[in-house]
């Protein structure tokens, strides 16, 4: 027969679930596409390196015949605003792995000391307050058993919202990585006239990607005070949360990109 500690048990083995798929995230969300172990930039961006070497000649030598055409150049600090954009632009190419790393590491130590200031968003919830104990046992303690299938659709809820962050955070490691790779080649824009914009929307999309992390975890850990505020521990102002979790995960690239203008 089932009593009133099992359900109790069988709560808390989902609160634990719930921890644990998101610890799960919170690890995702530490691991660096910048590891000396993840050989797959350095490989990749030796290619593309090189060919942005020859977009910035490229852009340099269109700049130059250019203003001579037009007679643009009538003085030496012409000319030599644009070597120093072409010295500018090709510096930048050939460490574009250590501007981005700058850009991605300095979001990301604000997310990871979010991250490990806890342990799973539910820890301030006990089994007593997510399910209340009903005030007769019922036939063969059914009236338990019905309080816990009450309760199980705000579970599934919770755990869906922890893998779709999974998903996500993950997605968002694989766009860093792209994101990297290919820098060279936008930022090698600084050197012609006219393409700047290029470069800087680049930045700012990437920057728009690190900053998501910080968007999830901060809802993450907003998600206990909005539920007390909105409706307590009671199932139906759990689930409502959650799902407006849940969505806010997934429109959480569209609020960074939007944060930084990208």
């Amino acid at each position: 027969m089932i009593d009133w500690d099992t359900i109790l048990s069988w709560v808390q083995t989902w609160i634990d679930m719930v921890n644990y798929a998101f610890d799960s995230a919170i690890k995702t969300l530490t691991v660096s596409p910048f590891d000396s172990s993840i050989t797959v930039i350095n490989t990749a961006m030796s290619a593309v390196e090189g060919v942005a070497l020859v977009l910035v000649s490229m852009f340099f030598a269109i700049q130059l015949c250019n203003d001579a055409m037009l007679l643009k150049i009538q003085s030496y600090e012409q000319v030599f605003k644009l070597f120093f954009k072409f010295i500018l632009a090709k510096v930048l190419v050939q460490n574009a792995r250590g501007l981005m790393g700058i850009i991605y590491n300095g979001f990301n130590q604000i997310a990871v000391r979010l991250g490990e200031a806890n342990y799973g968003f539910l820890d301030s919830f006990t089994p007593e307050a997510l399910v209340t104990k009903p005030d007769s046992a019922g036939f063969l303690n059914l009236n338990y058993l019905v309080k816990y299938l009450e309760a199980m659709p705000t579970y599934l809820i919770l755990m869906g919202a922890c893998w779709i962050i999974n998903l996500i955070l993950i997605g968002r490691l694989f766009e860093i990585v792209v994101y990297t790779v290919i820098s060279p080649i936008p930022l090698s824009t600084f050197a012609g006239e006219g393409w700047h914009d290029i470069a800087k929307a680049f930045i700012k999309s990437y920057a728009a990607v690190c900053l998501q992390g910080v968007v999830v975890i901060v809802m993450f850990y907003a998600f206990a005070q909005i539920v007390e505020l909105l409706g307590g521990t009671s199932t139906v102002g759990i689930t409502i949360t959650t799902l407006s979790l849940a969505l806010g995960v997934a429109k959480s690239g569209q609020w960074a990109r939007q944060a930084l203008g990208a």
